[in-house]
């Protein structure tokens, strides 16, 4: 812990409730400063704003690994969400020295009921990934492989998450590690999946890698996997690289099946809302035979006629 002096030097630049905050993690009670910090919101909701400031916070404290395990493990015994969501922020410096307890913290809050919670454990397990990639990478494959859908969505998002350092040495551990939740059946995984971790972020990070996969998951007869696929090119950087997935888009489009069909369609459209100067090049190569993008082109003529 800091000295006296050290603290008092640091409160004269905060404000009411960031020094109320210090005091009390100077003081050894981190339910009181969560208590402070849950005050800063409204019903229980922080802004991320407050959560980044006190995360600052609790990293200035330079307080020990036994200290900082101990206000962690008593956040945890309490129900709400910002006790959980500071915990969260305690253990971060931990990633690389007590990987042990920062599993039990995203096991125990990626299951939790509350939305925002999960959010935060996805965010820890990111990061344990972005920083100690090697160590955090067994037992998230082990909780992808598990029963456990909030368990298998952490992942997802995680890996969304570590994709973001663009290391190229991650690019196939990290596809490899969200592969098997393609076909998965549960739509809380599926929904984070092709539209976000894939769309949103893979796709941006590691381009060849990515689109190298997708062109044999598209071949793949499961209509979940297609649907991940094709809904990769939904998102802003799926309509960036629209060009090199016509190719899947218009191998996609010949499947029935109405999860597939409708990813397709939602995919085209997406294209053409934030690119129309490819409206002539889709149609010719679709000339009229491919049924979901043939409506995707109608339905979005109609709009901008």
């Amino acid at each position: 812990m800091r000295s006296d002096r050290a603290l008092r030097g640091t409160a004269a630049a905060l404000i009411d409730w960031e020094r109320a905050f210090e005091k009390a993690l100077a003081a050894g009670d981190p339910l009181a400063a969560s208590d402070i910090l849950r005050r800063t919101g409204q019903r229980g909701w922080v802004k991320k704003a407050e959560l980044v400031r006190a995360a600052a916070i609790v990293r200035d404290q330079a307080a020990s690994s036994f200290v900082r395990r101990d206000w962690a493990s008593r956040l945890l015994q309490h129900p709400r969400r910002v006790d959980k969501e500071l915990a969260a922020a305690i253990l971060r410096p931990l990633i690389p020295t007590n990987q042990a307890d920062v599993e039990r913290a995203v096991h125990r809050l990626a299951r939790d009921d509350d939305w925002e919670v999960r959010e935060a454990a996805a965010s820890l397990l990111g990061d344990a990934l972005e920083r100690s990639f090697d160590a955090y990478l067994r037992p998230a494959q082990a909780w992808m492989a598990g029963e456990d859908a909030r368990l298998r969505r952490a992942v997802v998002v995680a890996a969304k998450h570590a994709a973001r350092s663009r290391r190229p040495e991650r690019a196939e551990p990290l596809l490899d590690l969200i592969e098997p939740a393609l076909a998965d059946r549960d739509e809380y995984v599926r929904r984070n999946l092709g539209p976000s971790a894939i769309g949103d972020q893979l796709l941006r990070s590691y381009p060849e890698a990515t689109f190298a996969r997708l062109e044999r998951w598209a071949r793949e007869p499961d209509d979940h996997v297609r649907w991940n696929v094709a809904s990769a090119f939904t998102s802003a950087t799926g309509a960036k690289v629209a060009e090199r997935g016509f190719g899947i888009l218009g191998f996609l489009s010949a499947d029935t099946r109405p999860l597939v069909r409708r990813a397709v369609g939602s995919a085209v459209r997406n294209i053409l809302k934030r690119r129309p100067e490819l409206r002539a090049a889709i149609a010719e190569w679709s000339g009229g035979q491919r049924d979901p993008i043939e409506r995707a082109l109608e339905e979005t003529a109609a709009v901008t006629a």
